[in-house]
């Protein structure tokens, strides 16, 4: 094989590795791997997002609630945040307005609120968004930019079950309407709000009756077994 020779008396041979490109097989067996990855990471990037939902959902109803709290205290009137767990959706709402024997009536709609209307435009769709711009000093003064204002759980979410303590007794709603309470000192009722997701993992949303604090956990496993939840595949 012929070679040549530079200006510094080295030689060089025109088939060296640097010049040498990929060959087909080559290329296949990267795309094959690169496939094979692909595949293997996708069910865990699944349930990544999936699990950041069931929070996400979990943290704006605390915020919710605390916010009920909150607004409790400074109006020195009872709010209270209703829950509709047939439509896996929750709002806030004031006891001004409130019926027990109607609280579906306490949801608004775009069609009967330009507040509700402008509420969710400039929010996204994301009323507890409104909150934060009330606080900042924006359009919507207090609660009047979220009150009744529907929030619904993020896709897959659904308001599993949720358990308040009234009267010395349990109550336990899994369908249907409920709502918790909160009052002008601040105090509540001891509830529970389950929140489920479609790989079957289950949040808790905790009211304690006497602070009105409000937390949130992850049940484990055998938390959930114990408690009972019918699973859903």
């Amino acid at each position: 094989m012929q070679q040549t020779t530079d200006r510094r008396g080295l030689r060089n041979s025109p088939t060296s590795q640097s010049q040498r490109g990929f060959t087909i097989t080559e290329l296949l067996i990267v795309l094959t791997l690169m496939g094979i990855l692909s595949a293997v990471s996708m069910p865990t990037l699944k349930g990544f997002t999936v699990t950041r939902r069931l929070k996400a959902s979990a943290h704006t109803i605390r915020s919710l609630l605390t916010f009920a709290r909150d607004m409790a205290i400074t109006d020195r009137t009872a709010h209270l945040v209703v829950f509709d767990l047939d439509n896996d959706r929750c709002w806030l709402a004031s006891s001004d307005t409130f019926n027990p024997s109607s609280p579906l009536a306490s949801a608004l709609t775009a069609q009967n609120s330009t507040a509700v209307n402008a509420s969710t435009t400039r929010t996204n769709g994301n009323p507890l968004a409104t909150t934060n711009a009330a606080q900042q000093g924006g359009t919507f003064a207090r609660a009047s930019g979220i009150l009744g204002v529907p929030y619904a759980m993020e896709k897959n979410v659904v308001l599993a079950a949720m358990m308040t303590h009234q009267n010395g007794r349990t109550v336990q709603v899994d369908s249907g309407v409920g709502h918790i309470y909160f009052s002008p000192t601040a105090t509540s009722e001891n509830s529970l709000i389950y929140l489920r997701n479609s790989r079957n993992q289950i949040m808790s949303v905790a009211v304690e009756a006497a602070s009105g604090r409000v937390t949130v956990r992850q049940l484990a496993a055998e938390e959930i077994e114990t408690l009972g939840f019918r699973t859903e595949n």
